[in-house]
């Protein structure tokens, strides 16, 4: 249940951050977004490089919930429920938002620090 609950606050703030972009974020970006942020926290990467301002903005966005919902939990316990996220982002996808689709509607928008909002 621990990890589900760090994975619902990462995948929380995608939903939020789709939310703000009016629903534009792709499966791709989502994963993108994903990728990056295991390469800050398994390998300490502190460059995204060269992405779109779409991706660079969502990479801070999520990063931010990590930081303030996840303050207590390690690296590596991170690093591990990203790398779930990201197996079942690109599992899910097909033609662009199946995978944003699924957590809108199961994971919800997170609006705070461990406070999630379902909208139909």
């Amino acid at each position: 249940m621990e990890l589900a609950s760090y994975g619902n606050s990462i995948e929380g703030a995608l939903c939020a951050y789709d939310i703000e972009n009016d629903r534009k974020l792709k499966d791709s970006d989502a994963i993108k977004i994903i990728e990056l942020l295991i390469d800050k926290y398994h390998f300490q990467d502190q460059s995204i490089g060269e992405q779109s301002e779409l991706i660079a903005k969502g990479f801070n966005h999520v990063d931010q919930s990590i930081v303030e919902d996840l303050e207590d939990v390690n690296n590596e316990q991170i690093v591990k429920v990203l790398g779930v996220i990201r197996f079942v982002a690109k599992r899910r996808t097909q033609l662009g938002r199946e995978y944003m689709n699924v957590i809108h509607q199961y994971v919800g928008q997170r609006v705070a620090s461990g406070l999630r909002v379902l909208r139909q």
